[in-house]
């Protein structure tokens, strides 16, 4: 896939310090012109993304749209491979890892995505995330996994304010629903 001189192979990529390569940010090709712009947020042949995730059963792609304020997560799961992105606003992306037998088990580090790079960050399985919206934001995620897809109830839940991990937020006023106050960790199962 090209947009003029940019293609797939000339993805940037980097990676989260606290994680290694196990947390890869990937800068996909943008083309900008005095219309606008036009980039590939994933395409199943060509992300570099996929040599991580492998083959899966199902792709399942979804946008959240937050007001300034708003804090989402932090959820997880040990099946899920999650590809998140920013296509309006500016977010603060959390992630934190849930492996117990992990070197890096309760570290957690922070990214801030916005639609002004178009960065995204791959999210392996066993790692929450949760993301507070500095301003009106669109959040786009591509989900990756094998079988049936874990929805909320079987997802684990780790507090924004949990005690253990003492995640830093930028703001301390949160829209936050109730789901999302109280820690609810799962196994690794």
């Amino acid at each position: 896939m090209f947009y003029k001189d940019h293609s797939w192979s000339e993805f940037a990529k980097s990676y989260l310090r606290t994680f290694g390569q196990e947390v890869p940010i990937y800068q996909p090709a943008v083309f900008r012109e005095f219309r606008g712009e036009i980039f590939t947020t994933f395409h199943d042949k060509y992300h570099p993304a996929m040599s991580k995730i492998g083959k899966t059963d199902n792709t399942h792609v979804r946008f959240s749209n937050s007001r300034a304020g708003v804090l989402r997560g932090l959820h997880y799961d040990f099946s899920t491979w999650k590809l998140v992105q920013a296509l309006v606003g500016e977010i603060y992306l959390v992630v934190l890892d849930m492996r117990k037998k992990s070197a890096t088990y309760g570290k957690w580090e922070h990214y801030l995505l916005s639609n002004k790079t178009r960065d995204q960050v791959l999210i392996p399985p066993g790692f929450a995330n949760g993301h507070l919206a500095l301003e009106e934001c669109i959040f786009h995620y591509i989900l990756f996994y094998k079988g049936k897809y874990t929805d909320e109830k079987k997802q684990g839940v780790v507090a924004y304010n949990d005690p253990r991990y003492s995640i830093q937020w930028p703001d301390t006023n949160f829209i936050v629903q109730e789901r999302d106050k109280t820690t609810s960790e799962i196994n690794n199962s």
